[in-house]
């Protein structure tokens, strides 16, 4: 009795800990949340989108629309940002074919993502998820009323997760990943992270160590799913829009180099060895990861006095172009299809790298640099399967672009790409089984 008694004692000062811990996050939550609209404004100055949508973002819904989300049975599934909301659409898909009656919301944290094309249905509907304020989420739970959740990759949010786990509504990670430089970080302030990790219904990640990792911050027993990346579909219209897009740009017989989501600094360094090979028949397209960035890239496409097409003007163009300003959002499938080789961005300073299925599943030659934290395992196995080649110094980018011009070396990534995607798809079936267990 007394070590119940003390068992008890314990869990009950956890308790207070945990809850002292969530109020000194709203505390500060409250507190930044002003400098939010500051920061709306900021970036709407370079992107309009940011402008929209503001009281999704806090929370205010029309009291005409409540009664209908009270009588639906609704799956929400957060995707922040373009990644997410692409990588969901062969699952939205099948649980669309599951639970013909359903509505689905899907929520997201950036313009960008909510342009994403999904599949078409009255019964999917878009939002902003709110700032994570305690009253905020509050009353998005209380408006939309989800039978389930679904969160992705690695969104922890202390408010929605313990108001979901409050409302004793399941609430699902999915796609889960944790690099082994992010664990780091996470084992620092384990004691806040673990009590919200446990909260959630369960935890399905994308690799062994992605599993290895989330189980040092929670006692779920967690399941790997695979990646649902793999279960990508390009849109329906890719090759007719990209034959189009090589028209206006007036592309014939060039080797077309795509340089995909690039970060700040990248541009330069990629145009620079570009320029160094000095060859007519190459033509580069440079696509920023932020369309924030499409004027800093152009004035830098400017400083160096190069002719250079824009895609947001490609009915202007006369003649073939080297340089080409990808200023465009929402075709990057499109750029791929379009390349001869692509250079995947994020991977040559320290931001550990764009996402490199996308490229590969478009079977096309892939160059990655040395900065690959974010997506380690995919992409070492991808150089493993000889599905992409890796450098370690952007000096190595002229030689190996000279090697991928050669058709036999194409031909062999080619095939080596196919197998390497045929043997990593089918996750979304997995997490199809895994969800409707809750929904």
């Amino acid at each position: 009795e007394i070590r119940l008694s003390l068992v008890g004692s314990e869990m009950c000062i956890r308790d207070r800990i945990n809850i002292m811990r969530l109020i000194i996050y709203n505390i500060i939550v409250y507190l930044v949340l002003p400098l939010t609209i500051i920061k709306l404004v900021y970036r709407g100055l370079k992107n309009k989108d940011y402008l929209r949508g503001w009281a999704e973002r806090f929370a205010i819904y029309p009291d005409s629309e409540k009664n209908k989300w009270i009588k639906r049975k609704t799956l929400w599934i957060h995707c922040v940002s373009v990644g997410e909301t692409k990588a969901i659409y062969r699952l939205l898909a099948q649980l669309e074919g599951k639970h013909p009656r359903a509505h689905f919301l899907i929520t997201h944290g950036t313009p960008t993502g909510k342009k994403v094309a999904l599949p078409k249905n009255k019964n999917i509907h878009r939002a902003f998820l709110p700032y994570d304020a305690f009253g905020l989420v509050k009353r998005f739970l209380n408006f939309y009323r989800p039978t389930v959740g679904i969160l992705l990759e690695k969104e922890i949010w202390p408010n929605l997760i313990t108001q979901c786990n409050h409302k004793k509504m399941p609430l699902l990670l999915i796609n889960g990943r944790l690099s082994n430089e992010s664990i780091n970080n996470y084992l620092k302030f384990k004691n806040f992270y673990t009590p919200l990790l446990n909260k959630l219904s369960n935890i399905y990640v994308q690799s062994k160590s992605d599993k290895k990792n989330f189980e040092q911050l929670t006692l779920h027993k967690v399941q790997v799913m695979g990646n649902l990346k793999f279960d990508q579909i390009p849109p329906k219209e890719t090759m007719k829009i990209t034959k189009k897009m090589k028209d206006n740009l007036m592309i014939n017989d060039q080797i077309v180099i795509v340089a995909g989501s690039t970060r700040e600094g990248e541009e330069e360094i990629i145009l620079n060895q570009i320029l160094k090979m000095n060859k007519k028949n190459i033509t580069l397209i440079l696509t920023p990861r932020h369309p924030e960035r499409f004027s800093k890239v152009e004035n830098l496409l400017k400083s160096k006095n190069l002719k250079f097409a824009k895609r947001s003007q490609a009915s202007s163009i006369k003649s073939t172009p080297n340089f080409i300003l990808g200023d465009s959002m929402g075709e990057m499938y499109m750029y791929y299809e379009l390349a001869n080789i692509v250079i995947l961005g994020g991977s040559f300073f320290n931001y550990g790298s764009q996402n490199p299925i996308e490229p590969i599943k478009m079977k096309k030659p892939t160059i990655i640099g040395p900065s690959i934290f974010n997506f380690k395992d995919i992409i070492l196995d991808a150089i493993k399967s000889k599905a992409a080649i890796q450098i370690n110094h952007i000096h190595d980018l002229p030689k190996t672009i000279k090697k991928l011009s050669q058709l036999k070396t194409q031909n062999s990534m080619i095939q080596r790409s196919e197998k390497f995607i045929s043997r990593s798809e089918g996750s979304s079936r997995k997490a199809l089984k895994f969800i409707s267990q809750y929904f």
